[in-house]
């Protein structure tokens, strides 16, 4: 697998913010086993150098989530 390219498709690069609260929020309240099942399905074909960074990423939304519940 190649690593990840500069993307040379035309997309505005525009991001929801409501959207993306919404999706994080959801991602913070699946369950542990679905949790694990998305990320494994998202990493898959990632170059392994990548995967350590978003696991990280979506660990941090998580738990910023639980905290703000508690």
């Amino acid at each position: 697998m190649q690593d990840s390219n500069i993307a040379t498709n035309g997309g505005p690069g525009n991001v929801d913010q409501k959207r993306l609260r919404n999706l994080a929020q959801q991602w913070g309240k699946l369950p542990d086993k679905e949790r694990a099942k998305a990320m494994q399905d998202l990493i898959r074909e990632m170059p392994p150098k990548h995967r350590e960074i978003i696991e990280n990423y979506f660990k941090k939304i998580a738990g910023s989530q639980q905290n703000l519940e508690k």
